[in-house]
């Protein structure tokens, strides 16, 4: 049995998740748009935020959100419950269906939590911390939530925020892997759970502060267990200067950190949303998904 951190939601009903289709031969396929949004430090875009701070953010986000209109979202640097909900009250029938509850970190007084969100009844949802291996110890950890999108066939959804790279670029890396590989455990476990109760897809979401296309990370394993593990990117044939997630400034330069990962989905389109800079120093990712 794995140990559990956060167990916020266990319900085993019926979604009805089909929101539209597209056409595939003679059968229609059910098809939804999942988004994910390094929100940075929402509200207040640093620690310690004045008020006023909180409250310029609060209603960039908002409206950026409204624009987005997800099907399921999910949210990094988001404080905590109450926050990740005032965030996503622009959505009708949106609500948070898990967030973690990390500790700050050194130095900080609040902590960064990821959570998933949507207008659907999962059927269960909960947080995991990453666990330490020998020096190795991640920050953080993942939130997941399972849908059954039709009858018996079911959509299970992670949400990362992964290692930055402020620290050595060789740990950094090597924290980022070693949260793959119990990223990929993870996984084995649950389609091990799942796989009893129909077919499964499966999306990969997040901050993952490295691309598998980026030079200085040529050799890092972590987006390549994924495509190991028969996963896509949804970036692959998208020129770089249309998928920048987070637009250079002073300190770093332009990347393409946030991703969107999946496996027995199609790929109808991806695209970067143009999100306010009052929001957040990251863009939201979006995909539209046929399974």
């Amino acid at each position: 049995m794995r140990k559990i951190s956060c167990l916020l939601v266990l319900i085993v009903l019926g979604t009805g998740l089909y929101l539209g289709s597209v056409s595939a031969g003679d059968n229609a396929m059910p098809q939804m748009r999942a988004a994910f949004w390094n929100i940075q430090w929402f509200p207040g875009r640093h620690p310690n935020a004045s008020a006023r701070d909180e409250q310029t953010q609060i209603e960039s986000v908002q409206r950026d959100i409204a624009v987005i209109k997800p099907d399921i979202l999910g949210m990094e640097e988001v404080r905590d419950f109450a926050n990740a909900t005032r965030a996503v009250s622009p959505l009708r029938g949106f609500k948070i269906d898990v967030i973690s509850n990390f500790p700050p970190r050194e130095g900080q007084n609040v902590g960064q939590q990821v959570a998933i969100a949507s207008r659907f009844t999962p059927m269960s949802a909960w947080v995991e911390v990453w666990k330490a291996n020998g020096p190795l110890t991640p920050p953080r950890g993942f939130a997941f939530a399972a849908y059954e999108i039709a009858p018996r066939k079911l959509l299970l959804v992670y949400a990362v925020h992964l290692k930055s790279n402020r620290g050595q670029l060789v740990e950094d890396i090597a924290i980022r892997e070693e949260c793959a590989r119990q990223l990929g455990e993870h996984m084995h476990a649950m389609n091990e759970a799942y796989a009893k109760l129909g077919t499964l897809s499966w999306i990969v979401g997040g901050d993952f502060n490295t691309a598998p296309d980026e030079p200085r990370f040529a050799k890092e394993k972590t987006t390549r267990s994924l495509f190991d593990n028969g996963f896509s990117w949804c970036w692959q044939k998208i020129p770089f200067a249309q998928r920048i997630s987070l637009p250079g400034g002073k300190l770093y330069p332009a990347a393409c950190f946030d991703h969107i990962f999946y496996r027995n989905a199609t790929l109808v389109s991806a695209r970067v949303i143009p999100t306010s800079p009052q929001s957040s120093d990251h863009r939201a990712v979006v995909a539209e998904l046929a399974f």
